[in-house]
């Protein structure tokens, strides 16, 4: 069980960095309706992080598991506001803490992935699973507002290649 002690004490490490990325952004932006989503995706993180934190405790204490991961209780249609949309000009930091979020989501996903993978015991392989999904729901919010605002800013920003 040590293997999985330590596959839970890097997947802790990378909902941390979730975490701060959220936080970060929150605090930063100017939009209040992403400032909500940041927070909401921070606190998400956080979910994930005391779920592991507790589930890496219970197995070093040689308890019972039980994997029940809660789903998400909020989904947002857009992460900024039609206010926001509307003033793109020099929301670099914005639009940025959307791709690094999305590239931290990816790499959740692959790594619970390749967890779930190699894990032997069916209990661990439905916790990665479930993680994995549970990321998947994050990244696609972050993908839809991305693919919906890229052309729009690269134009309002002059960085369109064409």
């Amino acid at each position: 069980m040590s293997d999985v002690l330590e596959v839970l004490k890097a997947a802790m490490e990378v909902e941390l960095n979730g975490i701060n990325l959220y936080k970060v952004a929150a605090e930063k932006t100017d939009d209040k309706q992403a400032r909500e989503v940041f927070l909401f995706l921070a606190s998400e993180e956080g979910k994930h992080y005391k779920y592991l934190k507790d589930l890496h405790d219970a197995i070093k204490d040689k308890k019972e598991i039980e994997v029940n991961i809660p789903k998400p209780s909020i989904s947002f249609r857009r992460i900024f506001s039609e206010d926001f949309l509307n003033n793109l000009k020099g929301k670099n930091f914005e639009f940025s803490a959307i791709s690094t979020g999305m590239i931290l989501e990816k790499n959740s996903i692959l790594f619970y992935k390749e967890q779930a993978e190699k894990a032997n015991d069916a209990k661990v392989r439905y916790l990665f699973e479930e993680l994995m999904k549970w990321e998947e729901e994050h990244l696609n919010m972050l993908t839809n507002e991305y693919n919906d605002l890229k052309e729009r800013f690269w134009q309002v920003n002059d960085f369109s290649p064409f």
